[in-house]
């Protein structure tokens, strides 16, 4: 083997070694990404969501959850704990140094966000824990994220009616004008990891207002509301200038 031949290997070897030594500093470097995850007690299927938070583990996110009172007591736990290991989970009851949590986690999700949570948050009730934890992220500023899915169930409560879907509506533009970005259960990931959604989002609600429609995600380029539904002339006048449709559902959409 010639000198030469020697010395080109010599200067592949070093390039491989320093590009893995700037791979190794980069990581060591990066902010680990760190998600709080709060279950409320929403009567739902915990299925999607727990497979869209394991994809966010997936994409290097150390995802910590935290269950209210009321989730202990009506959710399957068997799911969260094999899913995430019941280190990883903490009871809201055995909750110390609140603003520290807060200050630890650099977004926070509700993967089920349950009717209850949200009625407190929007009038302001910050009594629990879990409230609180999500009401200071809100107001320092931090990314919180809820999977409205729960309180689109209006219609399984016995005698419900128009009240509850106008309670659920008022208290969705109040979260939304605290800051409360909105998502699908089936869209956590994407919310969470690429900040990609899907270009269509549907609108269960009686009133729509700016703030709803600041806080939909920027791919969003169609909205589909319940009609009949109030839409307050700011919330068209933003929308168009955002280029979203704002389109009735009918029959199958």
């Amino acid at each position: 083997m010639n000198q030469e031949l020697i010395d080109q290997i010599r200067q592949i070897t070093e390039k491989v070694l320093e590009e893995q030594a700037q791979a190794r500093t980069a990581a060591q470097t990066a902010p680990e990404k760190r998600l709080l995850a709060i279950f409320g007690a929403a009567q739902l299927e915990l299925d999607v969501p727990l497979q869209q938070l394991q994809r966010c583990m997936q994409e290097g996110w150390k995802i910590t959850i935290i269950l209210s009172e009321l989730a202990t007591k009506v959710l399957n736990l068997k799911p969260i704990h094999a899913a995430f290991g019941e280190e990883n989970i903490l009871q809201e009851n055995n909750l110390t140094a609140l603003s520290t949590l807060v200050d630890t986690y650099q977004q926070i999700v509700l993967p089920v966000f349950s009717y209850p949570m949200a009625a407190k948050l929007a009038l302001k009730l910050v009594d629990t824990p879990c409230t609180y934890l999500v009401f200071e992220a809100l107001r320092k500023g931090k990314k919180v994220t809820a999977a409205a899915d729960a309180l689109n169930q209006s219609d399984n409560f016995i005698n419900a009616g128009a009240m509850l879907h106008k309670l659920e509506g008022e208290y969705v533009n109040i979260l939304s004008e605290l800051g409360v970005q909105w998502v699908t259960m089936e869209h956590i990931a994407d919310a969470l990891c690429t900040g990609n959604l899907a270009t269509q989002a549907t609108l269960d609600r009686p009133v729509i207002s700016a703030a709803v429609v600041a806080n939909l995600a920027e791919s969003v380029q169609e909205v589909f509301y319940t009609n009949p539904a109030i839409i307050t002339p700011l919330a068209r006048e933003d929308a168009q200038k955002r280029g979203i449709k704002l389109i009735p559902k009918r029959g199958g959409n």
